[in-house]
């Protein structure tokens, strides 16, 4: 019991480790008219929780990724992103957990409907209030506002970008969901090792949490509700990337003497 107690800590310090490296180190994507990057350090998160349990989980993703921030240069974000991809760890981990009965089943189900309904609503509010906000761009003073913060060539480009922000939040909010359930139905039948039904919901509960974590912390930090909205897809477009990239190595690792002892 001990033994696998020193393991467990061996390992949620190695995936610390794995978080910050897969964020900081290996080569991000900058997000444009952000201070954002796409990175892979959430498939390492993804990978501790379901592997190691949902205080590992939260600890890795928390610190990993704050220690990330604060190497590149962004420590204004540190502290939002200890509390966002903390929680996320928890969240994969706590959903991934088999929990058949009793209040922690309810717990577990409850937060599914929360975070899988308020996505829905959060995406859709979100697109509205983009389009009741900038109103007619072409004499909009928030429109004028973000040409010159973006370092736009005029309106025209602002409004292509708005047009394209508002296109992936309304193809987001379908197709996500509509994934999930399909994929789900599918994965009850066949029984499949590779992809449990558990996993794909903690791991897409988890990411959502965070878009709309990002966002939240984003408006706080900006005093502007606007401007973060531009760096949702990008943040989609990460947690859908970081929970293919953590299928196989969960997978693979699952089959290694050293995971199955834990």
């Amino acid at each position: 019991m001990q033994n696998n107690s020193i393991k467990k800590l061996t390992y949620g310090g190695l995936m610390i480790a794995l978080v910050f490296v897969a964020t900081a180190i290996i080569p991000q994507i900058p997000v444009p008219f952000t201070e954002g990057y796409i990175h892979a350090g959430d498939s390492m998160i993804f990978v501790a929780a379901i592997l190691l349990g949902w205080k590992y989980g939260a600890i890795a993703g928390g610190l990993g990724s704050s220690l990330a921030d604060i190497y590149l240069g962004y420590t204004h974000w540190a502290i939002p992103t200890l509390i966002i991809k903390g929680i996320m760890g928890a969240i994969v981990g706590f959903i991934v957990k088999d929990i058949e009965e009793g209040s922690l089943a309810k717990v577990k189900k409850f937060l599914t409907v929360i975070i899988g309904g308020g996505w829905v609503f959060f995406g859709v509010a979100l697109k509205n209030y983009l389009a009741v906000k900038l109103g007619n761009l072409q004499t909009s003073e928030l429109a004028n506002y973000l040409v010159e913060k973006f370092d736009l060539k005029g309106i025209s480009e602002l409004q292509a970008l708005v047009d394209k922000v508002q296109t992936s939040l309304l193809v987001a909010i379908i197709l996500i969901p509509l994934f999930v359930i399909v994929l789900s139905l599918i994965l009850k039948r066949q029984g499949k090792e590779m992809i449990s039904v558990s996993n794909l919901m903690g791991m897409t509960l988890a990411g959502l949490w965070m878009v709309i974590g990002y966002y939240i912390a984003g408006g706080i930090l900006k005093g502007n509700m606007i401007v973060p909205i531009f760096s949702v897809p990008a943040n989609i477009l990460q947690f859908v990337g970081g929970l293919i990239i953590a299928y196989p190595v969960v997978l693979g690792l699952k089959r290694t003497k050293y995971i199955k002892n834990i």
